[in-house]
């Protein structure tokens, strides 16, 4: 019973240790993320990175309605105009770097598709 109980406690480590991206991990795998654009939803919609570390983002539109991703950020113009439109069953990858640690809010700009809740962000750490 014991080592049953060992082996979950491990697991539950190991499981909050990806959540909160130790390891410079995004997405689970290093240096990359997946996107999935729902109507009216990113999945998921937050994202960990880490300064000067370029992430590859793969964006997947499974929903019925154009979508994109853009960073509206006047504080780091290397993001200002960066976004992917994709219709319906279509993806696409996009590649970023932040130079400064902190939170990066990314919406969907079509009308009312970030009023409605499609936004997101980017937590990047030194």
């Amino acid at each position: 019973m014991k080592p049953l109980i060992v082996l979950i406690g491990i697991a539950l480590v190991v499981v909050v240790l990806i959540a909160i991206g130790v390891g410079g991990t995004v997405g689970g795998r290093s240096g990359a993320a997946e996107i999935s654009m729902y109507e009216m939803r990113f999945a998921p919609s937050q994202i960990y990175a880490k300064v000067g570390v370029p992430i590859t983002v793969r964006l997947s539109n499974v929903g019925n309605v154009r979508h994109d991703l853009a960073f509206p950020s006047v504080s780091m113009p290397n993001l200002q105009g960066i976004e992917t439109n994709l219709g319906p069953g279509e993806s696409g990858t996009i590649t970023l770097r932040f130079d400064e640690a902190g939170t990066y809010t990314f919406i969907c700009t079509l009308p009312g598709h970030a009023a409605s809740g499609m936004t997101g962000a980017v937590f990047v750490r030194p």
